[in-house]
């Protein structure tokens, strides 16, 4: 069966076809509920905790390696890549003071990175389908967090799914739940602009419900990150567009978006108390950014100058021990925690990433939109990285792995059409347009 590498002759294959199916439909079902619950994060400061969707993860992990996972042989360069980061954190983690705080988060790292291989070669199996199944259930899963969100931050829910005056939803913070709602909000609205039919509207309801959730998340790099991935998205999608027509109708609907963001938020700012917290957080810096003693951007420049001092880095989870504040910046955590070997590797990565999937979005095919909207969404926390510190975002490496997925199926499919033979090809064009399959 493509994509699940069981060795087993003909014979063996046409007896236990069936064993097989039901094995990867179960797999199947597993993700979704592995989706379906990733809303659910919410724990004590610190907590360790396994959620749900980590729980089905493992299981859904387990499940696809006794049936045979099928590694994509083009996932060797990002793996080792990700491989030499953990190799890194190791280095480092040898003269960790909080010797515990780096062996969990060292572990927690490595199940992360497995989680983006899973969904790398679970996607790559069958891009279309598997990334509207990922899509439907992470938006879903989007949804409930913003609607908690919304009940919390308008008193529904009295001390529940709120902090500090900003919506947090089933997240410990503010500053994930938004994020978490931005590559949702991007696939409902790309789903409104290729719907041809009037029921389709239905979508702009739960588009509006993740608009107002994010937007009461009041997290600047959450606001950041869904106009840069909206961006991305209407770029490749115009220099995608085959047609004069494609290109009018992304207009007509970018303006379309344009007017249910306006209403959502015009609606939520005639609450004075909405309107006052938006008037504090819209702003590039705010006065803990830029304080001489403890602000983000001091304590970045102090962890970089540690990191300089220690270039086989002070392991993970080390630093917010000793300097009583994270990074709140992912390239600067894995550098100092891992050294220049992780640090260096990782940004190799996002540029790898973002060269290869900017060429793989480009490629025409039924996937091409879907794989549009995962890549305008990574790229935008790959942006947000720069700010705050992703490298424990569950739906990070789901992204990831989503991207990657994406584009070793274009290879793989390039692949196949180079080794077509030219007399087959000239067959092709000669049949009749009223043979089958021309339909």
């Amino acid at each position: 069966m493509q994509g699940w590498q069981v060795e087993i002759d003909d014979r063996m294959a046409r007896g236990n076809a069936h064993r097989w199916s039901v094995g990867v439909l179960l797999a199947d079902v597993i993700v979704g509920l592995a989706l379906l619950s990733s809303f659910y994060v919410v724990g004590a400061r610190g907590d360790e905790q396994p959620a749900p969707y980590d729980l089905l993860m493992v299981a859904v992990t387990m499940l696809v390696v006794i049936l045979g996972l099928r590694l994509p042989r083009g996932l060797a360069w990002p793996a080792l890549v990700w491989g030499l980061v953990m190799v890194g954190m190791g280095i480092g983690g040898l003269s960790a003071v909080y010797v515990d705080k780096a062996n969990t988060a060292t572990m927690v790292l490595a199940y992360l990175i497995i989680t983006f291989i899973f969904f790398t070669s679970y996607v790559y199996e069958d891009p279309r389908r598997r990334l509207l199944l990922i899509f439907w259930c992470y938006t879903a899963a989007a949804c409930a967090a913003a609607l908690a969100g919304i009940a919390g931050y308008f008193g529904l829910t009295p001390g529940m799914f709120v902090e500090y005056g900003r919506a947090r939803g089933t997240f410990n913070d503010p500053n994930v739940y938004g994020p978490f709602l931005v590559g949702p909000t991007l696939f409902l609205a790309y789903r409104l602009s290729v719907a041809t039919r009037l029921r389709d509207l239905w979508m702009a309801v739960p588009t509006a419900v993740l608009v107002l959730g994010l937007f009461l998340s009041f997290s600047r790099g959450a606001w950041g990150a869904f106009v840069l991935s909206c961006a991305i998205f209407f770029i490749l999608t115009a220099k995608t567009a085959r047609s004069r027509t494609q290109i009018a109708r992304l207009i007509g609907f970018a303006a379309f978006l344009t007017v249910v963001a306006t209403v959502v938020i015009g609606a939520a700012l005639s609450i004075p108390e909405v309107s006052a917290l938006f008037a504090e957080r819209f702003s590039l810096v705010q006065d803990y950014d830029v304080t001489s003693q403890g602000g983000r951007f001091e304590g970045q420049a102090r962890a970089i100058e540690m990191a300089l001092r220690n270039p086989l880095g002070i392991g993970p989870s080390q630093w917010a021990m000793i300097n009583k504040l994270d990074t709140h910046n992912v390239y600067v955590h894995l550098l100092i925690a891992g050294g220049f070997l992780s640090g260096l590797c990782f940004v190799g990565f996002v540029l790898l990433t973002l060269w290869r999937g900017w060429a793989a979005a480009k490629q025409a095919g039924p996937a091409q939109g879907l794989l549009i909207v995962a890549y305008s969404a990574l790229a935008a926390h790959f942006a947000e990285g720069v700010i705050i510190d992703i490298q424990n975002w569950r739906h990070f490496y789901l992204l990831m792995g989503m991207v990657w997925g994406g584009i070793l199926a274009v290879d793989a499919a390039k692949a196949v059409q180079r080794r077509q033979p030219r007399r087959f090809t000239r067959e092709i064009e000669v049949i009749p347009p009223t043979q089958p399959g021309f339909r």
